[in-house]
């Protein structure tokens, strides 16, 4: 029950902290659309597993802010192998898109005070200033901000 608490506090932690990243990637649109896809890929595939448990367990919940995955996690105990197994995949595929998101913040750091720091933060500001100096950009501030593109 334990490892299943922990499971689905990852997820709603870790989705909350991609969607943040993902107000901040609109600075270009096919990092924000790449995102945003995957995004609702793993909604979907977390709806067909856990159909029948939100059904069973949570048809009186309002959808949003994460209440569906609240919902699951008060009833933890009950969701069937399907779901719980989504979940998993679900709180793996977003700590791997978090580990990127820690990578790209290192990796540019010093790009960031070299070249945006007079750039107010919020708004994708930041991120549109690297992508805009791109080719100024140290090679790992490079490969990390590649990393978003679609297909990667």
């Amino acid at each position: 029950m334990a490892r299943r608490s922990f499971k689905l506090y990852g997820v709603i932690t870790a989705a909350a902290a991609l969607l943040l990243f993902g107000a901040c990637a609109n600075a270009q649109t096919l990092i924000q659309s790449g995102i945003e896809a995957r995004l609702a890929a793993a909604v979907s595939k977390l709806e067909n597993a856990c159909s029948d448990d939100l059904k069973k367990y949570c048809s009186t919940v309002t959808p949003g802010e994460g209440r569906f995955l609240l919902c699951l996690e008060a009833h933890e105990d009950k969701i069937g192998s399907r779901c719980d197994y989504a979940l998993f995949d679900a709180a793996r595929n977003l700590d791997r898109a978090l580990d990127r998101i820690v990578q790209a913040a290192d990796a540019c750091w010093s790009d960031i005070a070299k070249h945006c720091a007079g750039i107010p933060e919020g708004g994708g500001r930041i991120a549109q200033c690297l992508i805009a100096k791109k080719t100024s950009l140290n090679d790992a501030c490079q490969i990390a901000i590649s990393k978003f593109q679609p297909g990667k």
